[in-house]
């Protein structure tokens, strides 16, 4: 089930959020309806905390199986409160904070801001355990806001050039990767999907074609019912 929602009428739920596994960090309190919505859509145990003091966990975690990257602006009690939740997070020290942004990463790679150094890099590449590469997409330098992945499928800024597209494919060994857009034609899919393994929640500025296709692009359409 997608769920078309946004969080105290705000559209950008994927900054409000990051899932992990079967849980997911959620930075706002929600009503008691839309706690139970969203944990059915993404079929996750919700769990609330702040990230660095804001209700945007999204815009700060990023991570793979490996390790959850936590910027070492974040709270001892917030890293606390997800390592009791069993994500396996590691401290990362970067002026560069918005690792959710900056940073998009699996079990095979892991795409960066060119912000980062050539040290930082190693950094990255020692704590996911992935070969790690500077990347620009679209003319963007924030490759963590361009892309979201599910499995071994994705979806790119809807500018994304081809030669992009490749790299990011064979980076992260993605069996498809589409442009697409989000909350009526917004470039910057991450901001506007919150997605676990299990489920799909997008902006509510989204339209009916644009869901569709994030849901067949993600392979989020039960096999057997792929239009729709």
């Amino acid at each position: 089930m997608t769920l078309k929602t946004g969080f105290h009428g705000n559209p950008h739920v994927g900054l409000y959020g990051f899932a992990f596994g079967t849980k997911c960090v959620i930075g706002e309190r929600l009503s008691p309806a839309l706690t139970q919505a969203v944990t059915e859509a993404l079929q996750c145990t919700l769990i609330e905390s702040t990230v660095a003091g804001t209700p945007m966990p999204g815009v700060f975690l990023c991570g793979n199986a490996r390790a959850v990257l936590v910027p070492n602006i974040a709270f001892e009690q917030e890293v606390a409160v997800l390592r009791a939740a069993g994500f396996p997070v590691k401290r990362f020290t970067t002026m560069h904070t918005c690792l959710g942004n900056n940073i998009i990463a699996n079990e095979h790679g892991a795409l960066v801001s060119p912000f980062f150094s050539d040290e930082e890099l190693a950094e990255i590449a020692s704590l996911l355990k992935v070969p790690v590469k500077r990347i620009e997409i679209a003319g963007t330098q924030t490759p963590g806001a361009c892309i979201v992945l599910h499995g071994d499928a994705g979806v790119i800024h809807r500018d994304a050039a081809q030669h992009e597209i490749d790299m990011v494919k064979s980076t992260l060994k993605l069996s498809s990767l589409e442009r697409a857009s989000v909350n009526l034609g917004s470039p910057y899919l991450h901001a506007g999907i919150l997605n676990s393994e299990g489920g799909l929640v997008v902006g509510d500025l989204s339209g009916g074609p644009e869901i569709v296709h994030l849901e067949n692009a993600l392979n989020y359409v039960p096999e057997g019912n792929a239009n729709g």
